[in-house]
């Protein structure tokens, strides 16, 4: 079971980053379809480009997080959130489950990406769990947080 719990978290992180970086030309590039109905649909004109590219930089950060292992349970965390809103926005928004027309994979993917990110986030819980301590113990910390 040990070696499960140390070995599960790459599988899963190795996933997430396949995802990510697949799609990161594209949040990097100009005239996504996705942002811009999320833009049209807002009437917020700054979700295209700005949006994408806020996105786009998360995810590469979510992606570098997971392989630093005393911070992988950040990057499953981030990987959550930003999934979360991914999840959010195609379901209540005219994006839709199939914008592509491809049989939901996107979406498929980003419910992949979010369960993974959430059993990274149980398997690591103790890297919370001492930095918290961490952090109540520091009187600097301790002081500003009263």
């Amino acid at each position: 079971m040990s070696s499960i719990k140390k070995i599960l978290p790459y599988l899963l992180a190795i996933f997430i980053a396949y995802v990510f970086l697949r799609y990161l030309p594209f949040k990097f590039a100009s005239g996504s379809h996705l942002f811009q109905v999320l833009e049209d649909w807002s009437g917020l004109a700054w979700f295209e480009p700005h949006g994408r590219y806020l996105t786009g930089g998360a995810e590469l950060l979510a992606c570098i997080l997971l392989f630093i292992p005393r911070l992988q349970a950040l990057g499953g965390l981030l990987s959550l959130a930003l999934m979360t809103g991914a999840i959010f926005f195609h379901v209540f928004t005219p994006l839709g489950i199939d914008p592509y027309n491809d049989g939901g994979k996107l979406f498929t993917q980003a419910v992949g990406v979010w369960f993974s990110g959430l059993i990274i986030i149980f398997l690591r819980r103790d890297e919370y769990i001492s930095l918290l301590k961490f952090l109540l113990s520091d009187p600097k910390f301790s002081k500003e947080m009263m």
